[in-house]
C-alpha cells in the first residue's frame, strides 16, 4: 500500500497514529515539531522518537513525496522549482527574495481550469488539485533550501502559483492554518494571501471558512466587455456580482481587499479603464495592485510602455485608496505572474 503523507495530518491525527502504535499521544506533537520546526524528513534523525515508532513510520508514512525535476535561478535572485508528484505530474513553485522578505508563490492545483487568456498556466488545462501535504511540502522544500543557503525561512506565502485556490478551498484553508499555527510554520496571518479569479460563491465561503487570511481578487478588467474577453469566469459571474461578493467579504471579515489588475497595452491600460477602475475602488475598503503584463503565449497581448503605465497610475492616484505596482520578478526564467506552465502534463 502507498505510504500516507504526514504533512496532510493535523496534530490530533498524528497523536492518533502514535497511540495506534502503542505510544503516548504526545509523540504526535514531537513528530509535528520535527517536520515544521526542524524541517526534518528522515525519521531516523528524529532523535527523541522511540525505535518502535520510527520503524512504524518508515513502513507506513513519509514526510516527503515530491521530487525536484528542475530548479532555475533568475538574474534578480528569484528561484523556480519544477516539482514532480508521486503520480508523475509536475507543477511549479517560486521563491521571491528581497532584503526583508522571503516570499513563496505556491501552487494549489496542477494546471488550471479558468482559461484566462493572458496566463500560461491556462495552456495546461486542469489536471488535479494538490493535496494538503503537497501544498505544505512546497514550503518545507523551500525552507530546507533556505536553511542551507543562509539560515533564513519563508516569511510570506502567496497562493498565486498554478491553479485557482478557491477550487481547492478546503485544502488551501487547512494549509493556511498550518502555515500560521504556532506548532506549524508560524507565519503571521497578515503574511498569507490567497488570490482568486473571482468564483463568487467560493469568495463568500472563504469569508466564513478562513476570515483572517488576506484575499486578493484578480479583477483585470474595469467593465464586463473587457473582463469577459480576458477571463471566461466573468461570463458566469459578472463584475456586478463579483463586487457584491467583495463587499460582503469586507463586511464579514473586516479585512481590506486587494484587487489585482493586469496592465495590457490598448486593452486594460487606457485612460477610460483607469477612470472606471478608480470608480470601483473608491466605493470600498480596498487597494489596487497593478501588474504589467508578462510575456505569455498570445502575441497580440503586449505590455504597455512605462509612459502608458504612469498615465494610468496618475488617474488612479486621484482616488482615496492605495495603489501599488508589482515589479516583475524572474521573467527571464518564466517565473513572473502568469508565466507558470509545464509543457508536459505527465512524466512518461
Amino acid at each position: 500500500m502507498p505510504k500516507f503523507h504526514l504533512l496532510s495530518l493535523g496534530l490530533d491525527a498524528l497523536g492518533d497514529f502514535a497511540v495506534e502504535t502503542g505510544e503516548p499521544r504526545y509523540r504526535g506533537r514531537q513528530l509535528r515539531e520535527w517536520m515544521f520546526r526542524h524541517l526534518e524528513t528522515d525519521f531516523r534523525r528524529m532523535s527523541n522518537l522511540p525505535q518502535k515508532l520510527v520503524e512504524s513510520l518508515e513502513e507506513k508514512a513519509t514526510v516527503s513525496t515530491l521530487r525536484e525535476r528542475s530548479r532555475q535561478d533568475s538574474v534578480d535572485g528569484t528561484r523556480k522549482w519544477a516539482l514532480e508528484t508521486q503520480d508523475g505530474h509536475v507543477f511549479e513553485t517560486v521563491l521571491i527574495p528581497t532584503e526583508s522578505r522571503r516570499s513563496l508563490c505556491v501552487s494549489s492545483q496542477i494546471g488550471c481550469a479558468m482559461g484566462c487568456t493572458f496566463c500560461r498556466t491556462a495552456t495546461m488545462g486542469f489536471i488535479r488539485n494538490l493535496t494538503l501535504g503537497e501544498i505544505l511540502e512546497q514550503v518545507l522544500w523551500v525552507n530546507r533550501f533556505l536553511q542551507d543557503l543562509d539560515g533564513s525561512r519563508v516569511s510570506n506565502v502567496i497562493f498565486m502559483g498554478m491553479g485557482e485556490p478557491l477550487h481547492n478551498l478546503e485544502n488551501v484553508a487547512l494549509a493556511c492554518e498550518a502555515l500560521n499555527a504556532e506548532n506549524g510554520f508560524g507565519i503571521g496571518k497578515d503574511r498569507i494571501t490567497v488570490s482568486t479569479s473571482g468564483i463568487v460563491p467560493k469568495i463568500l465561503e472563504w469569508a466564513r471558512r478562513a476570515p483572517n487570511f488576506k484575499l486578493a481578487i484578480s479583477l483585470n478588467g474595469s467593465n464586463d466587455t473587457l473582463r469577459s474577453s480576458l477571463m471566461p469566469v466573468n461570463r458566469r459571474w459578472n463584475i456586478e456580482a463579483l463586487l457584491d461578493a467583495a463587499d460582503e467579504y469586507i463586511q464579514i471579515t473586516g479585512q481590506k481587499l486587494t484587487f489585482e489588475y493586469i496592465l495590457i497595452r490598448n486593452r486594460t491600460c487606457v485612460p477610460e479603464a483607469a477612470v472606471e477602475l478608480k470608480r470601483i475602488a473608491s466605493q470600498r475598503n480596498c487597494k489596487i495592485n497593478l501588474i504589467p503584463l508578462n510575456r505569455g503565449e498570445d502575441p497580440e497581448l503586449q505590455a504597455p510602455s512605462e509612459e502608458e503605465i504612469q498615465a494610468f497610475e496618475s488617474i488612479l492616484r486621484q482616488g482615496d485608496f492605495e495603489v501599488l505596482r508589482r515589479r516583475p520578478r524572474g521573467p527571464d526564467i518564466l517565473a513572473a505572474c502568469g508565466q507558470l506552465a509545464i509543457p508536459l502534463k505527465k512524466v512518461a
